[in-house]
């Protein structure tokens, strides 16, 4: 996703200067989200780098910072992930941080 200045051809009430082309980016995000079905809620964490292992864990723990006090009870995550480069099983950084979170916030992760 490119950030920046940039016209589509959209329609806007007041007057926007911005590029027509894309060759001044503020930057390029990757987006990775949270998503909880059963609630139908969706948390999208951003980076501008690559998605990376510690990216994944990083954005699980401020999630579970922020929101085990609504999921007291669970002891158990299921992580359904695509098993890509950044976090299959293979991946010893993926392992070490998951276990680490699961150990330090006593969970058991799926």
């Amino acid at each position: 996703m490119n950030i920046g200045s940039f016209d589509r051809g959209g329609r806007n009430r007041a007057f926007t200067e911005t590029e027509d082309h894309d060759y001044n980016l503020k930057t390029t995000v990757t987006p990775y989200g949270i998503f909880l079905p059963e609630l139908d809620e969706l948390f999208l964490y951003f980076t501008e780098s690559q998605v990376t292992s510690d990216f994944i864990v990083d954005i699980l723990e401020d999630f579970w910072e922020s929101e085990s006090w609504r999921f007291s009870d669970i002891k158990t995550l299921i992580l359904n992930q695509d098993n890509g480069g950044e976090n299959n099983s293979r991946r010893t950084q993926f392992m070490k941080r998951i276990v680490e979170f699961a150990q330090s916030n006593q969970l058991n992760i799926l």
